[in-house]
């Protein structure tokens, strides 16, 4: 799906300078394997990486967050001018935003506002400064890893994606506990677990166009 050129732009706030990000996704086209939106001051970067036909994966800088958030959505909405927003799952303040130049830059407005009533620009200076010295490896949290596995399971059952030994197809239960998350067959009992970290079998699951449960 081709991104409307002079329509549809993405913006973050730099969580090292505190500066928005913003930049129109038409040039991008989403043809690429990866993208990267990289802020003036050199210290974050926005990715946003090709995941097959329609979907793609957001790697978005985080003030209130010590490593990213990583979010899978549909290249729909990037493509779309309706506004979207994404907020950070532990301070609920918005951190990304896509849609026309207008709408994006009226909720940027708004995300500054609801900002300087959470934290005064004392706190925020220190969170700049702790961010900017921030040299751990990009990793994220189990939270986020969780919300990933629960829609890429969640995406693949729609699809049909999902196989067991029932003849004529399974019913699927996808259920969490702490740190992991299992689907299984309600009717022939066959199932996969994943944990809710970076690991290789969580990776394959990202990337996988179809599973089979054991």
């Amino acid at each position: 799906m081709a991104i409307k050129p002079q329509d549809t732009v993405v913006a973050y706030r730099c969580p090292a300078c505190g500066k928005s990000v913003i930049s129109v996704t038409g040039v991008f086209a989403l043809t690429g394997d990866m993208i990267k939106l990289k802020c003036g001051c050199g210290e974050s970067e926005l990715l946003i990486k090709n995941e097959g036909f329609d979907k793609v994966r957001l790697t978005l800088p985080c003030l209130f967050c010590a490593h990213p958030h990583q979010v899978i959505i549909s290249k729909e909405v990037l493509a779309n001018n309706e506004i979207f927003s994404y907020a950070c799952s532990n301070s609920g303040a918005e951190i990304f935003f896509s849609g026309t130049k207008g709408e994006v830059l009226k909720a940027i407005e708004e995300a500054d506002r609801d900002l300087a009533e959470l934290i005064d620009d004392t706190e925020l200076a220190q969170i700049y400064a702790q961010n900017r010295g921030e040299e751990d490896e990009m990793l994220y949290n189990d939270e986020h890893v969780r919300d990933m596995i629960l829609f890429v399971l969640g995406d693949l059952c729609e699809e049909g994606k999902i196989e067991c030994d029932c003849k004529g197809g399974g019913d699927f239960l996808v259920d969490n506990e702490i740190g992991k998350v299992r689907i299984m067959c309600k009717k022939c009992g066959k199932r996969r677990e994943y944990f809710c970290t970076e690991n290789m079998e969580t990776r394959d699951l990202f990337d996988a166009v179809k599973i089979k449960l054991v």
